[in-house]
């Protein structure tokens, strides 16, 4: 009977090990998402291979591991939103570079006066473009005193 138990126990500890790396993996992977999107390198000490060899040695308690990588990630949300302004300008000035672009590409086009089911569709993307455009040095105007003022 204690044969069985304690081989229920062995069991039950290797499942509970094998949840906690899957908590632990899952967690590390919302953490680098996280720093992927806001261009932040996450904390190297708790690579996935790393945290896998750590949890099975028993060197480490999976729950202080996980404590850890939940830190991490309430830094990093924290960080998202103290750089959610500055993204935001930068987001805009990429999409009026590439209304740019597509400005350019569509002036060159020889064909853009003739009569198409879309054409009017173009047309508007034009005159967005050009307004977007238009906007481009008070995006970077106000990105650079954003900047200054950070410093």
């Amino acid at each position: 009977m204690i044969e069985k138990d304690s081989a229920e126990v062995d069991r039950l500890a290797k499942l509970k090990a094998s949840r906690m790396k899957e908590l632990v993996f899952k967690k590390r992977s919302e953490l680098e998402e996280i720093c992927r999107l806001t261009h932040i390198e996450p904390d190297p000490s708790i690579v996935a291979e790393k945290a896998s060899a750590l949890i099975d040695s028993g060197l480490v308690d999976p729950f202080e591991l996980l404590a850890k990588i939940e830190e991490q990630i309430i830094k990093a949300k924290n960080e998202v939103l103290s750089r959610k302004e500055v993204t935001d300008r930068i987001d805009k000035w990429f999409a009026a570079c590439e209304e740019e672009n597509w400005l350019d590409k569509y002036n060159q086009d020889d064909n853009r006066y003739s009569v198409g089911q879309c054409n009017h569709i173009n047309l508007k993307r034009a005159e967005h473009a050009r307004i977007t455009i238009g906007k481009i040095p008070g995006i970077c105007g106000c990105q650079c005193h954003a900047t200054e003022r950070g410093r």
